[in-house]
């Protein structure tokens, strides 16, 4: 029901990929090397993203620290043209809008239920036109999933639900012990960011080595490379410099 409120994004026969972090871990701005490694090995990644909701800064507000994020569908398909890819804010495209008048209400009262979670991620992937996506679980002691267990439970959820509307998903658990990066906020993330797309030796490891192993779970669920393979394109991508370019 909320994919068919609003509007519907279309970037061709695909693949289109996209991804997602659940939240809930500072710093864990993936999605701003994540996104331009893919689009430096030429697939195609149309990234919308949101505001903060419970966490200090979404990747939208980091994002915007670097380029206008509010981008109406036609600049929007412009960008895509013309990089492969974007990083922009859902919110200025009527994507599912049902989602954002509940975030909207969920925001103030802190509350971020399993169930909306999963029907926020995945109605604005599809309306956003992807036909692979990427889900990223962190699991931790502060993190929004505490236990494997419950990880396990949250990911079959988020696979029956994909497989309702027709869209290919990969689920991972990762690890969060702590925030990722050196900074929090949308400023210091995005320096956090650039470091790494700039290879300095004192970017941030963490956030360096999460990205590369997501970045290479995109790629081969979209068949660019075989099971193993796609770490090694990734870390090409971003140490030759193509994924900053």
């Amino acid at each position: 029901a909320m994919v068919a409120a609003g509007s519907q994004l279309t970037f061709g026969s695909g693949p289109i990929a996209d991804k997602h972090s659940i939240g809930g871990i500072p710093g864990n701005r993936t999605t701003m090397i994540v996104v331009p490694i893919l689009a430096a090995l030429g697939i195609t990644i149309p990234k919308t993203s949101s505001r903060a909701i419970t966490s200090p800064a979404g990747t939208a507000d980091t994002m915007a620290m670097l380029a206008e994020v509010a981008l109406p569908p036609g600049r929007l398909h412009e960008v895509v043209a013309a990089t492969g890819a974007c990083i922009a804010w859902g919110g200025a495209l009527d994507l599912a809008p049902a989602d954002d008048i509940l975030i909207t209400v969920e925001r103030p009262m802190e509350i971020d239920t399993e169930s909306q979670m999963v029907a926020s991620i995945l109605s604005k992937k599809k309306t956003a036109g992807a036909t692979h996506t990427l889900i990223d679980i962190p699991v931790g002691p502060t993190a929004k999933v505490r236990t494997a267990a419950d990880a396990e439970r949250l990911a079959a959820l988020f696979r029956a639900v994909a497989d309702r509307i027709d869209l290919r998903v990969d689920v991972v658990l990762t690890e969060a012990r702590g925030p990722i990066g050196w900074g929090i906020g949308p400023r210091l993330e995005a320096l956090d960011v650039l470091a790494v797309l700039h290879c300095e030796p004192d970017a941030p490891v963490d956030l360096r080595e999460k990205s590369l192993y997501l970045a290479s779970r995109i790629i081969e669920m979209v068949g660019r490379a075989h099971p193993g393979g796609g770490y090694r394109l990734a870390l090409d991508a971003l140490e030759h410099g193509a994924a900053l370019a």
